[in-house]
């Protein structure tokens, strides 16, 4: 289900947070540089499951720690362990993998930030 179906089914005050959230993520220039919320991002992209972020913060630390060279990942690699987490990764879609990877790699790791700079 696209998150535009999606938003016609939620209440009139989830509308509001959700009109909310978007309003702040366009100000802070939300994209691949600026990752402002994974959260809001895989709502967007139509994954419900509300452990999403969770789950692909760990697929992404497995690759890193069971890597002898992190830099060496490619976007393959990594759309190969989150096709587990939803069918949406499916596409191979290099923006997505670069948008989770400096989410990640801003707030959580920096390893994951370096090897999306590497990501082709």
């Amino acid at each position: 289900m696209n998150s535009e179906k999606r938003y016609f089914e939620l209440t009139d005050n989830e509308k509001i947070v959700l009109n909310s959230i978007e309003e702040i993520t366009n100000y802070l220039k939300d994209d691949t540089d600026n990752p402002v919320s994974l959260s809001f991002y895989l709502w967007k992209m139509g994954i419900d499951d509300p452990q999403a972020k969770e789950k692909l913060i760990q697929a992404t630390f497995k690759l890193i720690i069971n890597s002898k060279n992190p830099l060496n990942l490619t976007k393959e690699d990594f759309s190969y362990e989150f096709q587990k987490i939803s069918e949406l990764f499916e596409t191979n879609n290099t923006n997505i993998i670069i948008y989770v990877l400096t989410w990640i790699g801003l707030n959580i790791s920096p390893v994951a930030y370096a090897i999306a700079q590497n990501i082709e």
